[in-house]
């Protein structure tokens, strides 16, 4: 009879059904069903409960039932026939693992539990003591550590038995995977469909979207070292190389089911979790045994995938994992096996030789195209207020990776269910993607783009250099093809000098908040290290986060600090350093060699920035033009020198007029004539000269002495007078 399946999972054994029928029935509380929907079948325990007429014709499964039977919950096309009690108990039972449920694997190698893998728990006890009834080409499950595992009966004894019970007694047999033997009976056949496979579209399905052409890639050198009868073109060690968030394991996870599809063996581990693992189990001689137990593949042919491969290379330094790793990769000449791992950070170089990880496939920070196209993805069933979210969200993330994205869509779809709405709004886009940091930058002083947009308006005065600054900046990351056209590059560092106080580091985070670009800041001064090395290491890291977060502006505030001028043209170093070996006084370095390398580390990386593609501008502030080195302030490098002097008169006037916006003040307050600095100071032309240098932020600190003044005088003032200012400045010209 027909029934309505129900899910019951919790309430029930994985194995066991909950059949329910009116009081009359005459039936025992314990049963055996067989369970038919138009696309599959199952033979199970079932327990018998009395209920009411309204549910008399109700069933409860476990949820992987209902998903083996492809039923949803509330359907009512199950059909459910009592059968009768076998009286065989089955003395041998051959089944064939097919992974965990929900993450259903088929045909993956590695799907057993690690428990039972390891021999930490025995099969066939688990087996027997879990399971009552065997039917063959039929399901079963068992529970492991939480977590279920899906088999298939493949035949019970000598194979002419289809139903029979299970004892403690009856024997187990794991039919491998890798039984099947792919090669080379069903090779051509898996290669067939393998070149039929759209692998871009395939895996935009599990999430990762919007990088075609390295999926292509990464699929095709599997190809060669799996099926190709040459290996001379095969790598193989591959990598896959990205910052965190940006989607390398989502990738593996996807390579993975793609795999499985084909019947291709696969093993997927955590390097980490093998590190820690290994340093724990005393159940193996060496670190070689360890990990050939966890990457065994029968037949010598599969995938490896390996996440987080760079745990075993941490500090530049071989673990012994890691050492392990490549001998085995060392030994997969005549093998086809490839071992497919991610990164974050570079490997050593013994690493990445030849005939081990040489093909590494790095994985950019999504560019505004990448970005909508994992948007489009993210909200293809979400009602949005604009048909144009996804591209308005993806022009405004700058930096941001699929992680981040993934966060800004949670964050906004909560933001419009908090106000009751029934689609997601802009307002609701534009505040989670304000709480919304880029995951890479974290440990970097970063600006997201617009959140000091008032900074800009705010910085008054130098309205030419302003002007000129938006030129050269939209140059380089919006017109960049009317540049490309006349066959030249746009701007690729800019040199703002002046005295101190003037302003050069606001202007700087302003014009980013401005040309939406994430701003960047590095206190040179912080970059020096004790440590050998380490200097170079910390530029070489800032200039990678600035490419990460593209468009970006990398900002070097006290340039002099890092790059300050070398003492002596080549020539008459090389005979100083002569002079010195041979009078017994060379330590080896010192002072001048550090500087010397940390300038050569910063030459290089802006050579790298003129010459690449990413949207990446270098800006750098100093006081002491003339103490940087001339090799970085040269066309290729720091393009533009750009001088912040001391504002003019009608520049200091716009200050003044900024900084009293809020600032409630009597009617005998002149602008004009503060800006002019020389009143009431004729006869006193030292103060006269000192107040054309008058910088910003001197013009803020006498804003701020004239409000103190005028409390001094009435703690209830509610103006600032004329008189204040003229005491405040006159102090101030007095001190400066």
């Amino acid at each position: 009879m027909k029934r309505i399946a129900w899910a019951g999972q919790g309430l029930i054994a994985q194995n066991t059904v909950r059949v329910f029928a009116n009081a009359d029935t005459q039936l025992s509380s314990m049963a055996f069903v067989r369970l038919s929907s138009n696309s599959a079948s199952l033979v199970c325990n079932a327990w018998i409960d009395v209920a009411d007429a309204n549910h008399s014709n109700d069933i409860q499964l476990h949820p992987w039932m209902l998903d083996n039977l492809g039923l949803t919950s509330g359907s009512d096309e199950l059909m459910c026939e009592y059968i009768q009690e076998p009286v065989v108990y089955a003395h041998t039972i051959v089944i064939q693992p097919l992974g965990p449920f929900p993450q259903r694997l088929e045909q993956v190698a590695g799907t057993l539990p690690l428990a039972i893998r390891d021999q930490i728990l025995n099969l066939a006890t688990t087996v027997t003591r879990q399971v009552e009834l065997a039917s063959k080409g039929h399901l079963f499950t068992i529970l492991v550590l939480g977590q279920l595992y899906l088999f298939r009966v493949v035949h019970i004894d000598d194979g002419n038995i289809d139903l029979a019970l299970i004892n403690s007694k009856t024997r187990v047999v794991l039919q491998s995977n890798d039984d099947t033997s792919l090669k080379p009976n069903n090779a051509d056949d898996i290669l067939t469909k393998w070149k039929s496979c759209q692998w871009s579209k395939q895996l935009s399905t599990f999430g990762f979207a919007g990088y075609e052409d390295i999926i292509d890639d990464v699929f095709f050198h599997l190809r060669l070292k799996l099926f190709e009868t040459s290996k001379f073109a095969a790598s193989q060690g591959l990598l896959l190389q990205g910052v965190h968030g940006i989607g390398k394991t989502l990738f593996l996870e996807g390579i993975a089911k793609q795999l499985a599809a084909l019947q291709i063996p696969v093993v997927k581990l955590e390097c980490m979790s093998l590190l820690l693992e290994s340093s724990t189990t005393a159940s193996f001689s060496s670190t070689t045994d360890f990990l050939l137990h966890k990457l065994r593949l029968a037949n010598d042919f599969g995938v490896i995938l390996l996440d987080n491969v760079d745990a075993f290379f941490e500090d530049n330094e071989v673990s012994p994992l890691g050492r392990s790793l490549l001998q085995f990769i060392d030994e997969l000449n005549n093998k086809e096996i490839c071992i497919l791992g991610t990164t974050t950070s570079n490997l050593p170089t013994t690493a990445t030789r030849v005939g081990r990880f040489e093909r590494c496939f790095e994985l950019p920070v999504p560019t505004e195209e990448t970005r909508l196209k994992i948007l489009t993805r993210l909200l293809a069933n979400i009602q949005v207020e604009f048909n144009d979210s996804a591209a308005r969200v993806a022009n405004v993330t700058g930096g941001y990776v699929a992680k981040d994205l993934v966060r800004v869509c949670r964050h906004a779809k909560a933001s419009s269910k908090l106000a009751n709405m029934p689609e997601i709004r802009w307002l609701d886009f534009v505040k989670a993607i304000g709480n919304t940091k880029p995951s890479q930058l974290k440990t970097l002083n970063v600006q997201a783009p617009g959140t000091a947009l008032q900074t800009w308006e705010q910085f008054a005065g130098y309205e030419s250099l302003k002007k000129k600054l938006l030129e050269l900046i939209s140059y380089r990351f919006e017109r960049k093809e009317a540049l490309r056209t006349l066959g030249v590059q746009s701007v690729s560092g800019i040199l703002l000098y002046g005295p101190s106080g003037c302003g050069k580091t606001m202007i700087v985070q302003g014009l980013a908040a401005k040309c939406k670009a994430n701003f960047v800041r590095v206190q040179s001064s912080e970059l020096m290290s004790k440590y050998f090395g380490e200097t170079e290491k910390s530029i070489r890291d800032v200039f990678a986060r600035a490419r990460s977060a593209a468009p970006c502006i990398l900002f070097f505030d006290e340039l002099d600090s890092i790059a300050e001028k070398r003492a002596f043209d080549g020539k008459t170093h090389f005979l100083i350093h002569v002079l010195i070996i041979l009078i017994g006084k060379d330590s080896g370095g010192g002072a001048s060699s550090v500087y010397s390398r940390v300038l050569s580390t910063l030459l290089n990386e802006m050579d790298g920035v003129s010459g690449q593609t990413a949207e990446v501008i270098v800006m750098a502030a100093t006081n002491r033009k003339d103490a940087l080195d001339p090799a970085l302030i040269r066309p290729g490098r720091i393009d533009q020198a750009l001088e912040v002097g001391y504002p003019s008169k009608e520049d200091r006037a716009a200050i003044f007029k900024s900084y009293m916006a809020r600032m409630p003040r009597s009617n005998d307050v002149d602008i004009h004539k503060l800006a002019s600095t020389a009143f009431d100071m004729s006869l006193d032309m030292s103060k006269m000269k000192r107040g054309n240098a008058m910088t910003g932020a001197d013009i803020g600190a006498i804003c701020k002495a004239a409000a103190f003044q005028a409390l001094r005088e009435d703690l209830n003032a509610q103006t600032v007078c004329m008189k204040h200012f003229n005491q405040a400045i006159s102090n101030r010209l007095g001190r400066v």
